[in-house]
């Protein structure tokens, strides 16, 4: 007589099925996804997407899909922000690294990883070129990130000039001025195939962060 198959043996009981529980079956369909996503967004485009097409890339069916995620939107959301948080981490520890602490050591230290990290042209065309147009939140989500990219610029340009002249208002618009410098240099570099050197990227913007970094340093002094 055949028996029928106990609870554990079903994905969906919540129970542990082949040796993997349900919370980690989840997180791993979840993680699939964003690997797809990622492959697909980053290439044949977030609007060119579909469902389907991301549940083939999963290996899994739409069910799980929608287990993880409301739609697409969510999905490119989420990669988004995954995405960034690897950006950041990458540069934080880079700088944080940098046995040499001179200004020119730790800035050229955090620039290099930013561009060794968008060297994933998937990664790149997702987080600055995807995402634009697509909806009031994506917006929102898109511009909160340049603004958290901004206070690290600052936090670092504070630690590189401890007299700091500016205001709160100017400094946030100084620093989400270079910050938009050093992402536009991320996507013509995306654009151009990534023609020019790593190094010469990193040499360029670290240059403009120098500029800034010496003009405070003189204004600083002039106020003295």
């Amino acid at each position: 007589m055949r028996m029928a198959a106990p609870k554990s043996a079903t994905a969906d009981t919540g129970r542990t099925y082949g040796g993997e529980s349900a919370a980690a079956r989840q997180e791993r369909q979840r993680r699939q996804f964003l690997d797809a996503g990622l492959t697909l967004f980053g290439t044949v485009g977030y609007r060119a997407t579909t469902v389907r097409m991301l549940c083939k890339e999963a290996g899994l069916i739409d069910r799980y899909f929608y287990k993880n995620f409301q739609d697409t939107e969510d999905l490119l959301a989420a990669i988004h922000g995954a995405s960034m948080d690897h950006i950041e981490a990458q540069v934080l520890a880079a700088i944080a690294a940098t046995t040499t602490r001179t200004p020119d050591a730790i800035v050229a230290a955090g620039l290099d990883a930013f561009f060794a990290a968008v060297e994933d042209a998937r990664m790149t065309r997702v987080c600055w070129l995807e995402v634009l147009g697509v909806s009031p939140r994506i917006q929102t989500l898109y511009t909160q990130r340049i603004q958290r990219f901004a206070r690290l610029l600052l936090d670092v340009a504070q630690q590189l000039q401890p007299r700091w002249p500016l205001d709160d208002e100017e400094a946030d618009i100084t620093t989400i001025a270079l910050v938009g410098a050093i992402s536009q240099s991320a996507m013509h570099w995306l654009l151009t195939d990534y023609h020019a050197a790593r190094a010469t990227l990193v040499s360029a913007n670290a240059r403009l962060l120098r500029g800034l970094v010496g003009a405070l340093g003189e204004e600083s002094a002039d106020r003295r």
